[in-house]
């Protein structure tokens, strides 16, 4: 239920709905090993892949929340390599090495933007960063959006580089402290937009500021809807009503006030959640991702992201600003998931978050 001091009415219900086509029901699961696509290990023994992003020649870059290091798989080969430089890396909970973006020109500048957790003295904070890879190095630290807050949970940090390949979308969690999100200058609860290098673009709503969107809880998924340019994101709800959000200039997300799909009239530049899970209990949406490959070609466009409480995979039929289907493709064979993207072969690539015991697998179309 929405937590507004504002009286809903049954008008604004039924606008509010038939404007983003909400969606809060429970699909059936398909079987993993049905018709349609078989899984398989690509790489086990891993510890707690966090952002699974595949660069150019086809290696798999992959942050590792618990043991604070960046590595690249050759999915081919299996080997793994690791690269040292990151500055101290503050791991408790759900802190640590997080989100990981690869800068357009990767393939040539060898820059990466990552996010992770710091102890500013007895202070727990997050910072934003672009460093250059040398060889097994990491290296030329630029501090983008720093001192942001943290905690042991509700850290965020997706990191996204925006289809124009000139600015950097990254979220952030309330680090448990619901009054952020609703604070314009504060940083916890919040969606940024920044230059690659750092500086704020002076279209951004709130002069001066990374800020592009509020009233967030802890966003964990980030991707770019390629057809429309669109910003889709995944956001843990308290106990109910985890939402899947279209991220506008400006727009307030409602936390702590309200949740899900629900109204909440008088709420300044409010936007709904598109689609809710669900209004009794949630299921912990993480990593997300556009299916932009061949491999399956009717998925095209198709929205997908994995949870962590309920160990699935989603798949999301967009229509225009809604969802017209929704469709569980694994229901918790492989326990806790963290991250879903999809690679240069068409299959979707998933990570478990399984502590040492972590996997990487693979979807791909039965033969």
């Amino acid at each position: 239920m929405p937590r507004s001091k504002h009286t809903q009415t049954v008008a604004a219900t039924l606008t509010v709905l038939a404007a983003v086509t909400a969606l809060a029901t429970r699909p059936a699961a398909s079987q993993a090993n049905g018709a349609r696509y078989i899984v398989e290990t690509v790489k086990s023994k891993i510890n707690t892949p966090w952002t699974l992003r595949f660069a150019p020649n086809g290696a798999l870059y992959y942050t590792s929340r618990d043991a604070a290091t960046l590595f690249a798989l050759n999915i081919r080969s299996g080997d793994v390599t690791e690269f040292s430089g990151l500055p101290a890396v503050r791991v408790e909970g759900e802190a640590g090495l997080l989100g990981l973006a690869l800068d357009p020109a990767f393939g040539e500048n060898h820059r990466v933007y990552m996010c992770y957790s710091y102890w500013n003295g007895s202070t727990p904070n997050n910072r934003l960063s672009r460093f250059t890879l040398s060889g097994t190095k990491l290296g030329g630290e630029l501090k983008l959006i720093d001192a942001m807050p943290g905690w042991s949970n509700h850290n965020g940090c997706r990191v996204v580089v925006a289809p124009d390949g000139t600015h950097l979308f990254a979220s952030m969690g309330d680090a448990a402290h619901t009054d952020n999100a609703q604070d314009i200058t504060k940083l916890g609860g919040k969606t940024f937009r920044i230059n690659l290098n750092g500086g704020i673009p002076a279209d951004n709503p709130f002069p001066g500021s990374p800020v592009w969107s509020f009233g967030h809880r802890n966003p964990q998924g980030l991707a770019f809807q390629p057809e429309s340019g669109w910003l889709w994101s995944t956001e843990h709800g308290p106990d109910t009503n985890d939402e899947v959000n279209i991220i506008e200039k400006g727009m307030n997300y409602g936390w702590p006030l309200c949740l899900g799909t629900h109204p909440c009239p008088g709420l300044k530049n409010y936007r709904p959640a598109i689609a809710s899970f669900y209004e009794d209990r949630t299921v912990a949406p993480s990593g997300a991702t556009f299916y932009t490959g061949k491999a399956f070609p009717a998925w095209k466009g198709d929205f997908f992201f994995v949870t962590l409480k309920t160990g699935r995979l989603y798949r999301l039929e967009p229509s225009g600003r809604g969802i017209k289907n929704t469709e569980i493709l694994l229901d918790n064979p492989y326990g806790r998931l963290r991250d879903v993207t999809t690679g240069p072969d068409g299959f979707l690539y998933f990570s478990t978050d399984n502590g040492a015991d972590s996997t990487i697998y693979r979807l791909r179309p039965k033969p």
